[in-house]
């Protein structure tokens, strides 16, 4: 069973570093450690301004199938809301391609994030179900009670303290899909991203009602996970990664902090890691990134442009 994927992006990263480049790296761990046919395609999302600049940039990579994609495209709602971080925009594109992949499951991406091992889709999809890695709620306790205010529910779903973790994150295409039907407001002319877009207006004399402010927090997957448990369809998509049936992990940490990163535990088959983060916010330069993981990302036809 194929996957697709998606990649929102800027050139110039939240941080001011350059995601353009540090792309670079990803799309090189994941040509040499991805089998052949597991990833069909992967969107790029970026701003219709920067569409010709990524397009030429990442034409060397067309073993990839990457699918280069102006986000006012696929969500031309954006254009009503021209102050919105383009952190939420990325979160509410990662819900909305849900209608474009052509497979029932994909994988979430960003810039700065670096395939660890040999991967297939029997790694990543068991028995038709998509690999699902909790975190503890307490981590970002608002995440969930905004996203649960949201959906009109009981926060307190599923099992205790637990929730999805973040990027890279496997989605379902049909879950995503309902989520946006639960987000959809009754309202004639607006639908589910004018909902979540509209509360972060300051303008709008509504968001001066607390109840409207204690909405604020939610998250793309605090969101997706509590929809999911709420229309009880969790178990029909994912299955829980790092159990004793399924050890291997979408997420590890231990690039957490870069100065002491163990990079061959990281890379080692026996660690339960598919994938891990060297964050943009170490605003490491992509090429200082790549001369430290470039000895574990064998067979890589050449350095990447960087």
């Amino acid at each position: 069973m194929a996957i697709s994927a998606v990649l929102p992006l800027k050139a110039s990263g939240s941080y001011d570093v350059n995601d353009l480049k540090r792309a670079h790296i990803l799309f090189t761990s994941l040509q040499t450690f991805v089998a052949a046919g597991t990833i069909s395609e992967i969107f790029v999302l970026v701003p219709a301004a920067e569409v010709e600049l990524v397009k030429q940039e990442y034409a060397c990579w067309q073993s990839l199938n990457i699918k280069v994609m102006a986000e006012d495209d696929l969500l031309p709602e954006f254009k009503k809301y021209p102050k919105m971080r383009g952190w939420r925009k990325q979160q509410l594109l990662k819900i909305a391609i849900a209608n474009l992949v052509e497979n029932e499951f994909y994988l979430t991406l960003d810039a700065d994030v670096i395939c660890l091992k040999p991967l297939d889709e029997s790694k990543l999809i068991i028995n038709g179900k998509a690999l699902l890695q909790y975190e503890q709620r307490a981590q970002h306790p608002k995440w969930w009670k905004s996203s649960a205010r949201i959906l009109n529910m009981n926060p307190s779903v599923g099992p205790k303290e637990l929730g999805m973790t973040v990027t890279p994150a496997l989605m379902s295409r049909t879950l995503s899909q309902k989520l946006m039907q639960e987000l959809s407001p009754n309202k004639a002319g607006e639908n589910w991203v004018d909902a979540l877009c509209s509360l972060h207006d300051p303008a709008n004399p509504k968001n001066w009602w607390i109840g409207r402010f204690l909405k604020l927090k939610w998250t793309e997957y605090s969101l997706y996970y509590l929809c999911a448990m709420k229309l009880g369809l969790l178990e029909q998509y994912h299955i829980i990664a790092g159990t004793a049936q399924t050890p291997a992990l979408l997420l590890i940490h231990d690039s957490h902090p870069y100065e002491s990163w163990n990079i061959a535990g990281s890379f080692d088959l026996a660690n339960p890691g598919l994938f891990c983060v060297v964050g943009s916010k170490t605003r490491l330069p992509p090429k200082e990134v790549w001369l430290k993981v470039a000895p574990f990302i064998q067979g890589s036809a050449a350095q990447p442009p960087l």
